[in-house]
C-alpha cells in the first residue's frame, strides 16, 4: 500500500486529552465505515487509528492523548501535539471491523475512543438503511470524558425510530440521564433482547467482560463483532 501525507489542517479539543484532528490527505481516499489510518511515526513506529469520517482526501480522527507515563506508546502524544501544517507519513484505510450486510438491528458498546469506529458505522448504517435499529451504549469513567452528546442527540432527532444512545460512567454517581457503573453492569436481557447483532470497540478487559456477560445472556458468539484497542 502507498505511503501518504496527512497534512493536520485543524485540531478541536473535546475532552482535557481527547482531540478531534482534520488532515488533508496527499490523495483522495475511499473507506468502509469502521477502518483505519495507520501513522508512521518518528521514533515511534506504526500506530493505527480509527477514522471517523473519510470523504475525498479530507480525514477526521478522534484521538485520546496518551502519555508513556501512564502507558501510551508516544503516537497519540506526538499527533495530539502537533499544530496545523505538520505533516505525517500514513497508510490506509484498512480493517476488516464494520458493518454486516444483514438487515437486523445492532447494538454498538464503546468506551472511549472506541466510539470512534462504532459512530462511523452508526452513520452509515443509518444512511443507507442497514436494517432499521441502531443502539450505542457509550461509556467513559467521568462525566468530564464524555463527547459528541450534541451529536447523539442529533441523530436522535434525525432518525427517532431508528436511533438511540445510552451514556455511562464508571467513577461519577448517576444523574438520572447517565448511569453509573461499568457497560457490562448496563447490560441486560431487556437491554439486549431486541437485538442480532453486538459491535463492540474498547480496551481488552472492557471487550473480554463484554463477550462474556453477551454470552452469559446468551448470545451466540458468530453475532459479536469487535476491535481491541492496545
Amino acid at each position: 500500500m502507498a505511503m501518504m501525507i496527512a497534512t493536520l489542517s485543524k485540531k478541536i479539543a473535546l475532552t482535557d486529552d481527547v482531540f478531534e484532528l482534520h488532515y488533508i490527505l496527499s490523495e483522495k481516499k475511499e473507506m468502509i465505515a469502521g477502518q483505519f489510518i495507520t501513522f508512521i511515526l518518528p521514533g515511534v513506529g506504526g500506530r493505527s487509528y480509527s477514522i471517523l469520517e473519510l470523504i475525498g482526501d479530507s480525514a477526521i480522527l478522534i484521538i485520546k492523548r496518551w502519555p508513556q507515563e501512564t502507558g501510551g506508546r508516544g503516537g497519540s502524544v506526538l499527533l495530539c501535539d502537533a499544530s496545523v501544517g505538520d505533516e505525517f507519513k500514513c497508510v490506509g484505510p484498512v480493517g476488516h471491523f464494520v458493518l454486516s450486510a444483514h438487515n437486523v438491528p445492532r447494538l454498538f458498546i464503546g468506551t472511549g475512543t472506541g466510539l470512534v469506529p462504532l459512530y462511523s458505522m452508526i452513520l452509515e448504517g443509518l444512511e443507507k438503511k442497514i436494517g432499521d435499529k441502531y443502539q450505542l451504549v457509550f461509556g467513559v469513567r467521568y462525566k468530564k470524558d464524555m463527547f459528541y452528546i450534541d451529536k447523539f442527540e442529533a441523530l436522535k432527532e434525525k432518525y427517532p425510530d431508528s436511533f438511540y444512545y445510552h451514556t455511562v460512567v464508571s467513577r461519577d454517581p448517576a444523574d438520572g440521564i447517565i448511569h453509573a457503573g461499568y457497560v457490562t453492569d448496563f447490560l441486560s436481557p431487556k437491554v439486549i433482547g431486541d437485538f442480532d447483532e453486538f459491535y463492540l470497540c474498547g480496551a481488552p478487559a472492557m471487550i473480554e467482560g463484554v463477550e462474556n456477560k453477551l454470552s452469559e445472556l446468551g448470545v451466540e458468539k458468530e453475532s459479536i463483532f469487535f476491535e481491541k484497542y492496545a
